[in-house]
Order: C-alpha cells, then structure tokens, then sequence
C-alpha cells in the first residue's frame, strides 16, 4: 500500500506542474498532441515496433514513448505554445515540435525535462500495482513489468549528457547559466559524443538523433543567447530537479541498459 500512496503522490505532482498543458484544443487527436498529419506515421511506428520487438515490448515501447513525448507538448502548452504538438518516427522515437523558440532559457528547461518527467509516475505506479496481490502471475503484470523496465531505461538514456538527448539539453541550459561563455563548446563537444557513442553501439535511431543534432547545431548554432536567462537560483533548482529525475530512471533503467554498453 505504502508503494501506493508514493506513486499517487508522483502522479498528484504531474497534473500540479502540469496543469492547464495536459487538455489541447481541437479533436481527440490533437487533444492528445498528435499531429494529425502524422497518424499514419504513428501507425507505422506501432506496427514497426510490434515486428521487431514483438507485441509485449513493441506496445509497452511506444507507449512509453509517446507518454514521454506528450510530457514535452504539455509542457510547451504551460509556457504558452498552444500549437505544440509530436510526432512518431518508425523505429527512431518522436519529436514534440512548435512553431516557436521557448521564450527563456528556464521555459527550454522546463519543456525538455517534463518529457521524461512525465513518465515518472506511470513508472512507479506500474511498480507499485506489481506489489498487489490482485494482478500477480498474470498478464497484466508481465505487461506493467516491461512497461516500466523499458520506460526506466529509456528515459534514463535519454536523460545521459548527449546532445541533442533531452539530457544533453538540459546540460547545455545549465551550462548557460553558471558558464555562458562555454555553451556553444560544450554542445559541439556532446555532439561529437554522441556520433561516437551512435558508431560503438551501431545505434541507428541513435545516429539519426546525433546528425540531426549536429545539423541543427550548424545551422542555428546556440540559440539560448536570444532567451531571456535563468538566474543562478533558478539554475541550482533546475540541477537539482534533473540530477533526481535521472537517478529515479537508474533505478529501473540502468540494470537493462547496462547489458547494452
């Protein structure tokens, strides 16, 4: 029961920081943040995923994918961004998209740690009805286990200091902060990181985030010198929330991921 209550708590701090970005305006669809255009694309993604991991890992997979990238379009919603909306890349994950650059530097963080952040409380949840003995040895159960193995590793990859990963991201935000002058070194140093990591791994959906990256990096180049800045309190906040958030990932995601690296 104790399990429970925390993962209700997790849940109660999501719809809190959350509130007024989790409804959009429109159809189902795009209440959800789909793109509407893109629902073949997600379609795809399902049915890619479900060949290629088979139908336990591929649902709990996208699932947990999308539940991420709905984090990243709520939160845009929050900051003002009524046109956020994501898109499912087949085999390769998604992309939250809006028209528009977050305004501060503090909103750029918030919007990128809130994908992950997200997925906090459907994980522990999933981990606390496992401790009831109403679903144990059923399906229900093999399914709430996958679902948080792979949402716990996933999003602790994601949240690792690799641009352009949401936890590259938040590395980059940080470093505007206490270190403005070496932003633009540090991304172009994570980019490079990561084209290794993606050539070691032999990761395709992981090379296809880091050239993105880079090409985004090139083209635009660091684009938090046009935001309106975070101040060092809110800086010291900020690290705080996402060293925690990374480290409540690890507890179910790094055993998995370690069998990879």
């Amino acid at each position: 029961m104790g399990y429970v209550l925390i993962a209700l708590g997790f849940v109660a701090a999501t719809l809190y920081v959350l509130r007024g970005g989790l409804v959009g305006r429109g159809s189902v669809i795009t209440f959800a943040g789909l793109e509407v255009e893109a629902v073949f694309m997600a379609a795809l993604a399902v049915a890619a995923a479900v060949y290629f991991f088979g139908p336990l890992y591929g649902v709990a997979l996208v699932l947990s994918v999308m539940i991420h990238e709905f984090g990243h379009v709520a939160a845009y919603r929050v900051c003002g961004h009524s046109d956020a909306r994501f898109r499912l890349i087949p085999l390769i994950g998604g992309v939250a998209i809006s028209n528009q650059m977050p305004a501060s530097q503090e909103n750029d963080f918030f919007i990128t740690l809130m994908g992950p952040g997200i997925c906090l409380a459907p994980m522990v949840l999933s981990m606390a009805l496992l401790e009831m003995d109403l679903i144990a040895y059923s399906p229900a159960a093999d399914f709430l286990w996958v679902f948080a193995t792979v949402t716990g590793t996933l999003n602790f990859f994601n949240l690792m200091p690799f641009w352009p990963l949401d936890g590259g991201r938040c590395t980059v935000s940080l470093i505007r902060v206490f270190l403005p002058r070496a932003a633009l070194q540090a991304t172009m140093a994570m980019a490079a990181a990561t084209i290794v990591l993606a050539i070691y791994s032999r990761s395709l959906a992981l090379m296809f985030f880091a050239l993105m990256g880079a090409q985004n990096l090139i083209t635009r180049g660091d684009v938090g010198t046009t935001q309106r800045p975070m101040s060092k309190r809110r800086g010291m906040l900020a690290l705080g929330a996402y060293v925690a958030t990374t480290a409540a990932f690890g507890v179910t995601g790094w055993p998995l991921l370690a069998r990879f690296f």
